[in-house]
Formats: C-alpha cells, sequence, structure tokens
C-alpha cells in the first residue's frame, strides 16, 4: 500500500486543509418557564423611547442596517423588511419579574457604571429595574423586523453565536439559506 493512501484507497486529508463549505442544520429546542406578568402592552415611555431611536434618531437595524428613512429604497433594504422594531437586548421584557434585584445591581448596574457612573452610579430600586427593562435604551435593540422575528436569521429564532456575526459577514458570502429568501417573520 503506497505511504499516503487508507486502507480503502483514499488520499487522508491533511491537518491544515481547509474544509469545504457546508450546511449546519438543527433543531432548537427550548423551554422556559417565563414569570406571570400582565399582557404586554407598551408604555408611553416605551413608545416614546422607541420613537427616539427609531424616527427621530433615525438608528439602523445593528445587522443589515436599514433604516425607518431607508425602509422603502430596495438598494438600502437588502433584506426585504417591512419595519424596524426595537428588542430587549439584556432582559426581556417578559422576564422582569423573574430578575433579582442584587444579582442585577451586582452583574448589570455594576458593569454599566463603568460605561456611565453618573447615569449608573447608584444601584437601582425594583421599579427602576423594571423601568430600565421596559424603556432604557442600553437595554434596546433596534433592529428590523427580519432581523428581530425572521425563523432563520431573527434574534428571536436563533442561537447566540449564529446571530452575533451576522453584521461582519462579507457582502459577497451567503451566510443562511434565508440570505436570498424574501424575507418571512413570526
Amino acid at each position: 500500500m503506497p505511504a499516503n493512501a487508507t486502507k480503502n484507497g483514499a488520499k487522508p486529508v491533511a491537518k491544515d486543509t481547509v474544509s469545504h463549505i457546508h450546511l449546519v442544520s438543527r433543531m432548537l429546542k427550548e423551554e422556559v418557564y417565563y414569570p406571570e406578568h400582565a399582557p404586554r402592552k407598551a408604555t408611553a415611555e416605551y413608545r416614546a423611547m422607541h420613537k427616539q431611536l427609531v424616527v427621530d434618531q433615525d438608528h439602523p437595524c445593528l445587522v443589515c442596517g436599514v433604516r425607518n428613512s431607508t425602509i422603502n429604497d430596495p438598494q438600502k433594504n437588502l433584506v426585504h423588511a417591512k419595519q424596524i422594531e426595537t428588542h430587549h437586548h439584556i432582559v426581556e421584557w417578559s422576564l422582569a419579574n423573574a430578575i433579582d434585584l442584587a444579582k442585577f445591581n451586582d452583574r448589570i448596574v455594576s458593569h454599566l457604571r463603568h460605561r456611565n457612573p453618573h447615569k449608573y452610579g447608584n444601584d437601582f430600586t425594583q421599579q427602576q429595574m423594571e423601568d430600565w427593562v421596559d424603556h432604557d435604551p442600553d437595554n434596546i435593540w433596534v433592529l428590523c423586523d427580519v432581523h428581530h422575528r425572521h425563523s432563520l436569521v431573527g434574534i428571536h429564532s436563533i442561537t447566540g453565536p449564529i446571530f452575533g456575526p451576522q453584521d461582519l459577514i462579507r457582502d459577497d458570502y451567503d451566510y443562511t439559506p434565508a440570505a436570498n429568501a424574501p424575507a418571512q417573520t413570526q
């Protein structure tokens, strides 16, 4: 048998060979007990914050860059988003009643204190924490409906390691099967 062949005759793959592009497909199963809470109804403060970020400041989708002002421009709205939305990033609104205030102050407020000592100089009260979860821009990401709720690329549907680098992927690379598919949100 030649030195560069395996038992079945195939040549071994060098350890430093780059693998070919391949699709990884998995079914995500998630089970979470949400605490009791009232049905979601946008507060006046949330609506004001949403308007400030989406309309007044015209923040882009964190992933694709489409803005409220460019949503109707097909050359700037490459994912065919229909609207710009806001997403509770660090703490989901529906989980606010399960958040331990001492842990929140120790892990979130103390971390943010380094960035903004004036705003986060003191630990939060329960009400301040609930208000922060609902409508503070430090807990809110601006996303288009596609990157918020799409079944293959939306933050509510895929794992963090796959969602995270979407805004860093080269324009000439189809990262997901949804890259060229029409937007389908839940």
